[in-house]
């Protein structure tokens, strides 16, 4: 009797083990598809929806606004003192021992980067430098207006609401067709020289959260939350974006066939 129990046990431990290793090995795959810290999941969520505003006023309007709500999450993280995103630890680390603000040490450690990039024969463009400024911009601006939460409850529903905050604002800032910084020109310089896309971008994100580590950076439970659930998360928002900004086109289509919208012009 005591042989068969278990056998049994043993059968149903191994089916659990080997559930948990595709579970395990799906949500890996998944979470390093579209990154583990915001600045990599704006890059692979570029490559992943292409589609983008048409117009300079839509590309600007939701660069900011998707700016806005980068800043909102990472003020939110700030606040609920939990630990911030994996880019930020790093960010979190400089910022004591520089002086400057939070929002104008993200403006260093982007600098930084930028000439790491050009370097290797890879310039920003203007939205790219954009993106930079206006995320320092609110971050500061924001933190004002936030304030830290008494109770542990509060703390963590803080958590949850900057990673929806982030994966909103990442996914307007892929709508809007701007570069996603100096990783993303990291990345390309790499894929020019013949390296895997998401090695360097996984790299990257490895790298910079381990020099914050090593420089005292904020980590806590809330750099795991963000760093597990921004990939899916972002799935979510920026398909929900791109399914609107496509049914827009068909909308505005076939309600004023005459004046087509841009990008069917352009495919003339």
């Amino acid at each position: 009797m005591r042989t068969a129990i278990d056998r049994s046990f043993g059968r149903a431990s191994h089916h659990t083990f080997r559930a948990l290793t595709v579970v395990f090995r799906h949500t890996v795959q998944f979470i390093g598809r579209l990154g583990f810290g915001r600045h990599g999941a704006l890059v692979a969520g570029r490559r992943l929806f292409p589609a983008r505003a048409h117009t300079p006023a839509r590309r600007a309007f939701s660069l900011f606004a998707g700016s806005l709500g980068i800043g909102i999450g990472v003020t939110l993280l700030q606040q609920a003192n939990l630990g911030l995103t994996p880019y930020d630890v790093l960010v979190s680390g400089l910022q004591p021992r520089i002086g400057l603000s939070f929002g104008q040490t993200v403006w260093v450690v982007s600098a930084v980067l930028f000439a790491a990039a050009a370097l290797l024969r890879q310039f920003p463009s203007r939205w790219g430098i954009a993106y930079v400024f206006a995320n320092g911009v609110a971050i500061d601006a924001v933190s004002g207006f936030i304030n830290a939460p008494a109770s542990l409850v509060a703390r963590c529903l803080f958590v949850a609401l900057s990673l929806v905050s982030l994966c909103a604002g990442i996914s307007l800032v892929v709508h809007s067709g701007s570069t996603g910084g100096a990783f993303e020109l990291l990345m390309r310089a790499g894929e020019l020289r013949g390296l895997n896309r998401q090695m360097v971008r996984t790299s990257l994100e490895v790298a910079v959260f381990v020099l914050g580590l090593v420089l005292g950076g904020s980590f806590g439970p809330a750099t795991i939350v963000i760093a597990l659930g921004i990939g899916p998360l972002l799935g979510l928002t920026s398909q929900a974006l791109a399914d609107h900004s496509r049914g827009r086109i068909i909308r505005q289509l076939e309600s004023t066939p005459v004046q087509r919208h841009p990008s069917a012009a352009s495919s003339r």
